[in-house]
Order: C-alpha cells, then structure tokens, then sequence
C-alpha cells in the first residue's frame, strides 16, 4: 500500500457554513447571556424573556 495522498476531484461543491448554531441562541436582556431562543426564562438570572416569532 502507498501511504501516499491521492487527491480527489470534488464531485459536488462544498456548502457555504451554516449559521444554525448562532441562530438558535439569543441574549437575555438582563444578563447578557447566551440563551435559547424557546425558552422563556433566563437559567442564569431567572429573568423573563419573551418569545418572538
């Protein structure tokens, strides 16, 4: 076997990185932290958020 690297022709092209991660987080306006955007109350400071659509 070569241990050498045989490089490939890409078939597809790669995807642009998904922000997915980013989206699914919010700051609390209390403290500033990072919290999902589902939830309606801070687990750091235990202050209420709203939900949007």
């Amino acid at each position: 076997m070569s241990r050498h690297r045989v490089e490939r022709k890409r078939l597809f092209r790669r995807r642009p990185a998904d922000d997915l991660l980013q989206r699914s987080f919010r700051n609390c306006p209390r403290c500033t932290r990072d919290v999902h955007v589902f939830f309606d109350v801070c687990r750091h400071c235990g202050g209420a958020l709203e939900i949007s659509a």
